[in-house]
């Protein structure tokens, strides 16, 4: 499988962006991919099928959606004309403070977060269809962001962080209009063992209790039932031994200080890290790091 990866792909690791229209015909060979970062895409015209974790999903003019790290896709198209897309590339770096601020809002996480992979795992569709108004709105914003990227004007990085949160606060409003609710039909086992692939990805993202019943479609109560059954421990430590065992690689593998290691994972209290991750791997960070890296904190 192809990994198109960051540092081909993106401008810079000072500013890991970039936008663009793209445009697949008829005759290309199918290229299963994955990427190391998000891709929002945009579909503005042609017709075609969205090959996203082994299953085809149709798409055409007005369909939105967003493609999270490391999650195979590709595209057919259908007829004789090629299918252009809108790609919208960037890390979650990039947008880290005002991407956990707008998680908070629960239109903005059920689209940007749940809508990719919690519902494609439930086999619901994973994107938003926007009428023809809608499509000529976002094609101007896109429009703008593509032009400050080409262009690279006096402050084109700071306008296209402006623009793309912007857009990504619209997005979320049509989304709240459309009033998508939570699937109720999907059995329980199912929604668990989709909560807990949607937990090992979004880790480090404010995920609460609330969040997770909601794209659930259960009651608290109900939830808190169900995963401890399913899984055999609350959703909350399942949710801090992922983050723990996440922060294992960067202790080996990096000289980053405990406080950045633990925040990178989405535990912003280094006592609470240090606690937690006692109880999971049975020693300190330092004590773990000494004996599989070598290198003292």
């Amino acid at each position: 499988m192809v990994l198109y990866s960051k540092s081909l792909c993106l401008e810079s690791e000072h500013f890991p962006f970039r936008a663009f229209l793209y445009s697949t015909s008829p005759q290309r060979p199918k290229t299963v991919h994955h990427h190391d970062f998000i891709e929002l895409v945009y579909v503005a015209k042609g017709r075609g099928e969205h090959l996203y974790k082994g299953s085809a999903y149709p798409i055409s003019e007005g369909d939105i959606f967003v493609i999270p790290p490391f999650v195979p896709h590709d595209y057919n198209v259908i007829g004789d004309d090629p299918l252009d897309v809108y790609n919208v590339i960037f890390l979650p770096s990039f947008l880290t403070s005002e991407l956990q601020a707008l998680s908070n809002v629960t239109p903005f996480f059920n689209f940007f977060y749940v809508e990719p992979f919690f519902r494609q795992s439930l086999e619901f569709e994973s994107h938003l269809k926007l009428s023809v108004l809608e499509g000529q709105e976002i094609r101007q914003r896109l429009e703008r962001i593509v032009g400050e990227f080409d262009s690279k004007s006096l402050g084109y990085r700071i306008s296209i962080k402006a623009l793309l949160i912007e857009m990504l606060v619209w997005l979320s409003r049509r989304y709240e209009e459309r009033l998508i609710v939570p699937p109720t039909h999907a059995s329980p086992s199912k929604a668990i063992q989709a909560a807990c692939t949607f937990i090992e990805y979004h880790y480090d993202q404010d995920i609460s209790l609330d969040h997770i019943c909601h794209v659930c479609g259960m009651s608290q109560s109900s939830f808190i039932e169900k995963f401890k059954k399913t899984v055999g421990k609350t959703f909350i430590d399942y949710r801090n031994e992922v983050r723990v065992r996440s922060s294992l690689k960067l202790l080996r593998e990096t000289d980053h200080k405990m406080i950045a290691i633990a925040e990178t994972v989405g535990i912003h209290d280094l006592s609470h890290y240090y606690k937690l991750f006692k109880k999971h791997i049975g020693m300190t960070p330092r004590e773990y790091r000494l004996k599989y890296s070598g290198r003292p904190e």
